[in-house]
């Protein structure tokens, strides 16, 4: 049985950079402090602010007339944090986090209690890391009482522990997630969970049921799906466990010299109502991990901190509070619109690439050189496909519309209709209802006619598309709407319709979201966990920021559902890319979107 230890979401995790004095000189000047720190082969200014957890900003206003060319060997000034100053300046008792070593184990090293230990280290209380320098008293000198070694399992205590008879078909992951503890908790308390559930069996649970709490942040690190149990000592440094519910079991290393990228998404609901929606954005984020863990494979790793972020707008300004800790490069979010304004305020005044995964609507005073909207705007997205499917086609084009329509069906209708006449293009407009489909079929000649359907409303087209089903006529091709639903789609034998995403994720990620996360809820239309996976894989492998200058590349990237064709357009990068699809009742097929 894989001993998986599920990636996933919410609990707050604020990192702090911190260095020794003795690591490097400390110089003062104009009354602050400075490292001197001497330049190493290979390294640039990008590279020297991530390995310090500063901006680069702050490197250009440390030192004076600094060259983005700098050479090995050249002494530049790094700004010290003031935390920093404050621990290295007193005289007390430190301690260097070392790999795989935790706050209770430190504890019981200097006999110090761990609540005296988050009182000294504010941060502790969310995670320590490795290099962390944690102060271990202030008041007396304190030598440790145990002699750092291997570590060792101790036998967990049992006692007062709830019990929990496993049912048939029951998973790990469905028990871990009831009573929130980690699955590789649950094996070490049940060491016989090693060689799967029994049904009927009774397993010890540390702790009582309980129901997710809101938390506002995650780190998450260089994710890996198959993590031992025990790990061995050749097992990687840089691992991170989560188990679903939210809580964050262990952190071993955070590489200042990777990628920071945070996620402001929606994962815990704050009503029952919100439970629905909320699950698009699970989805979307469970394919971001996966996409993280395939880029692993590959060698590219980075820093992950994902924020919940739910719809409350008041919610935003604590989560921005937090992002400004991490020194963070990529934003993926928001998804809402309403949260929009203040998210890119933000990030473009703190220069962060952002992308915008689901938001259509952004006001153009937030944009900036480094925003990437994947969902273009209605009116720039219509205009493309109507220049390109029916400005140099000479057919027979038919507009029917709807009584008080004014949805986005009509809106297409309406550009087309100003399009066509520009283009001195023939068309006939008729207003329809299902009674009036006779007289529409009578209107059709022995042409190869386009029948546009104005409303994107199911309630509207499904009667009239039933109807022209009955009359087989081969000539006929009707323009639809992704809205209304692929059984609505599939009504009528020869329907064309537009869409951002066509589905083509492979049998390798079938089985890799089998295995980290269950069965796959079944969906048709847009699938989110593989927007999500799409647009990680674009943060982490397409975007290249050199000098404050944004290049993207998707040339030669494998995208399982949204290829992102990125131009350039009034100050922010643009997808300008949609499939045009069509269903030929028998499987919907991808005919391009140029004609």
């Amino acid at each position: 049985m894989k001993k998986i230890l599920l990636l996933f979401y919410c609990a707050l995790c604020i990192v702090h950079c911190a260095f020794s004095q003795t690591d490097y000189p400390i110089v003062e000047k104009n009354g602050k402090s400075y490292y001197e720190y001497t330049i190493n082969p290979g390294e640039g200014l990008f590279a020297i602010a991530r390995k310090f957890g500063i901006k680069q900003n702050d490197l250009h206003e440390a030192n004076e007339n600094l060259s983005t060319n700098v050479k090995v060997g050249d002494k530049i000034l790094i700004p010290i944090k003031t935390d920093v100053m404050n621990k290295v300046g007193e005289a007390v008792t430190t301690h260097i986090v070392e790999a795989k070593q935790t706050l209770y184990g430190i504890s019981k090293m200097y006999n110090v209690n761990i609540d005296t230990l988050i009182a000294l280290n504010p941060s502790a209380k969310t995670g320590i890391k490795v290099g962390e320098t944690l102060i271990i008293s202030k008041d007396k000198k304190i030598t440790s009482t145990i002699i750092p070694q291997k570590s060792i399992k101790e036998k967990p205590n049992t006692t007062n522990n709830v019990t929990h008879v496993v049912q048939r078909k029951e998973t790990l992951y469905a028990i871990s997630k009831k009573y929130n503890i980690a699955i590789h908790d649950l094996i070490a308390l049940n060491p016989e969970l090693k060689d799967g559930l029994k049904a009927g069996s009774t397993i010890i649970i540390q702790g009582k049921p309980n129901s997710i709490k809101e938390v506002n942040t995650i780190t998450t690190i260089k994710p890996t799906p198959e993590i031992e149990t025990e790990p061995k000592q050749e097992q990687p440094k840089d691992t991170i466990t989560i188990n679903e519910i939210g809580k964050i079991d262990s952190i071993k290393n955070i590489d200042s010299t990777l990628l920071n990228i945070a996620y402001l998404l929606p994962l815990v609901a704050e009503s029952p109502n919100e439970e629905k929606n909320i699950q698009r954005f699970i989805e979307f984020y469970r394919g971001s991990i996966l996409a993280l863990n395939e880029a692993k494979k590959e060698g590219l790793s980075a820093n992950i901190y994902t924020y919940n972020l739910p719809k409350n707008p008041n919610k935003v300004d604590s989560v921005l509070n937090q992002l400004n800790n991490n020194n963070i490069d990529i934003v993926i979010g928001p998804a809402y619109s309403e949260q929009l304004n203040k998210v890119l305020t933000y990030t473009k005044e703190n220069d962060i690439t952002t992308i915008v995964p689901f938001s259509s609507k952004i006001d153009s005073a937030y944009y900036f050189s480094k925003l990437i909207q994947f969902n273009p705007p209605q009116d720039t997205l219509f205009r493309l496909i109507l220049k390109n499917t029916f400005e140099h086609r000479n057919l027979q084009y038919i507009l029917a519309r709807f009584e008080n329509c004014t949805n986005k069906g009509n809106t297409f209708a309406n550009d087309l209709s100003t399009l066509l006449t520009d283009n001195n293009k023939e068309f006939k407009e008729i207003i329809i209802k299902p009674e009036h489909v006779d007289s529409l079929v009578n209107m059709i000649s022995n042409d190869t006619t386009i029948l546009v359907l104005g409303s994107s409303k199911i309630n509207d087209v499904a009667g009239i598309l039933d109807s022209l089903n009955h009359y087989q006529l081969p000539n006929l091709q009707i323009w639809g709407f992704e809205e209304w639903g692929i059984n609505i789609i599939k009504k009528y034998p020869q329907t064309l319709y537009y869409s951002l995403f066509f589905p083509n994720e492979t049998e390798q990620y079938k089985s890799n979201y089998k295995n980290w996360f269950g069965t796959r809820k079944q969906t048709v239309g847009v699938k989110y966990d593989l927007l999500g996976y799409d647009l990680t894989l674009l943060a982490l492998k397409g975007i290249k920021n050199e000098n404050s200058t944004l290049n993207i590349d998707t040339k030669n990237l494998h995208f399982l559902q949204s290829t992102p064709k990125l131009e350039f357009i009034d100050n922010r990068w643009l997808n300008m890319n949609y499939y045009l699809l069509f269903w030929n009742n028998i499987t919907i097929k991808n005919i391009g979107n140029k004609e």
